[in-house]
């Protein structure tokens, strides 16, 4: 138990220097450490910000990826240290720009991390300048990523005002990169909202472990209450953990109609949490959902469902069976979206359009499509990538592209 709780202190104290925090500042980190217990993964995880130190966020993240390829903690890890090596390079260097040193993979956390970063130094933003922050994006993917990750940083901008985040995600004037700010700023709310320890597009880890783990602390302390006689102090915590159910089952009760779509793809995230693991249930709350926002929380069910199953794909089919068969189809969807943001290469997304049923294979590989014209710029590697599809399905790819055959 205690080379357990060193441990977390010693990752603790790694996590914090990668946010950004001055060692100085750091009250919870004892100089009295035993580091004579340190692991070798807690000397790998610091080896990975010494290289972001020394050789810049790219070099980290490959870094990262051979250490995930050989510990799946590390993997199931990779987007929030991902977002920590964008945090901590924008600490040393201080300048936006080092955005452009990130790549795609552990789904693009490296840029949600700079932008994240940059408010946390006290950047500033308004209506005027919101538009440039991510001009200097080339790819597309690279673009939608840094306005998903503006979504994040105007989260810690405005200390979790999602209201006054949302004007300036607004003020965006074009569709995707406003919808993708909005994503960032809804995504960012629903993870505070489940207690996650910190931002993972998987949440497996939040959802499976330690959002449930914290209910079921509560129950045992509610056990003991009830046991030692404190009857109204143990029935007053009950109220209020009831109370705060019910608050996360409601958080897009007051949001306007105009930003529903965006807050219900990720309460999909808050019912799996609050229902784990009973998917029937967790669906018929994206059932609730104002008609508009139905298909968006369905797919954003079954992107989370692949992230809190590591991508098992099976297991995922039999839970999007489980809600209305309207939109079982919709659910899937959120296959295509979870395996091309894993790195933003589109063959495991096509690997998983293979794999679902007949009658959502056209959808399936529409989407492909259209998420290959985020990836290119050039139209020919994306005609190439379609003509890798089932044959029967290359023109609905071609389509999802707003392609035609030649």
């Amino acid at each position: 138990m205690k080379c357990k709780a060193v441990r977390a202190a010693i990752l603790g104290f790694l996590l914090t220097l990668a946010a950004g925090v001055p060692l100085g500042a750091q009250a919870g980190v004892e100089p009295g450490l035993d580091w004579t217990r340190v692991t070798e993964r807690d000397l790998n995880v610091a080896s990975v910000f010494l290289t972001a130190r020394d050789r810049g966020p790219r070099a980290a993240l490959d870094s990262l990826e051979r250490l995930a390829a050989q510990d799946p903690w590390i993997r199931a890890k990779g987007h929030p240290l991902a977002h920590a090596i964008g945090r901590y390079t924008m600490e040393q260097r201080k300048d936006l720009g080092v955005i452009g040193e990130c790549t795609p993979r552990f789904q693009s956390g490296c840029f949600h991390g700079v932008l994240e970063g940059y408010f946390l130094q006290g950047g500033t933003i308004d209506r005027a300048s919101v538009g440039s922050i991510c001009a200097g994006q080339v790819r597309g993917f690279e673009r939608m990523e840094c306005w998903h990750g503006l979504g994040h940083g105007l989260m810690v901008h405005h200390a979790g005002d999602f209201r006054q985040a949302l004007t300036l995600c607004d003020a965006l004037q074009a569709d995707q990169p406003r919808r993708e700010c909005q994503d960032g700023i809804f995504m960012e709310r629903a993870i505070r909202a489940i207690g996650a320890e910190s931002i993972n597009v998987g949440d497996g880890p939040g959802i499976g472990g330690h959002a449930h783990g914290a209910e079921g602390h509560e129950g045992h302390a509610t056990a003991r209450s009830l046991a030692a006689g404190a009857r109204e102090g143990a029935a007053a915590r009950v109220m209020a953990k009831v109370a705060a159910r019910t608050e996360r089952q409601q958080l897009c009760s007051g949001v306007d109609s105009g930003h529903q779509r965006s807050c219900w793809a990720y309460q999909s995230m808050v019912l799996m949490s609050l229902n784990w693991p009973h998917y029937p249930r967790a669906l018929r709350g994206c059932d609730a959902a104002p008609a508009q926002a139905v298909r968006d929380c369905y797919q954003g069910f079954g992107k989370q469902m692949l992230g809190v199953s590591s991508g098992d794909v099976p297991r995922m089919l039999e839970a999007c069976r489980q809600g209305d068969p309207a939109h079982a189809t919709d659910c899937l969807m959120g296959g295509v979206e979870y395996f091309t943001d894993l790195d933003w290469r589109i063959e495991p997304g096509i690997a998983f359009c293979r794999q679902v049923p007949g009658e959502a294979k056209a959808r399936c590989y529409e989407m492909i499509g259209a998420r290959l014209t985020l990836a290119h710029t050039d139209p020919e590697p994306v005609r190439a990538a379609c003509r890798r599809v089932e044959p029967a399905y290359v023109r609905a790819c071609l389509a999802g592209a707003g392609m035609r055959e030649s």
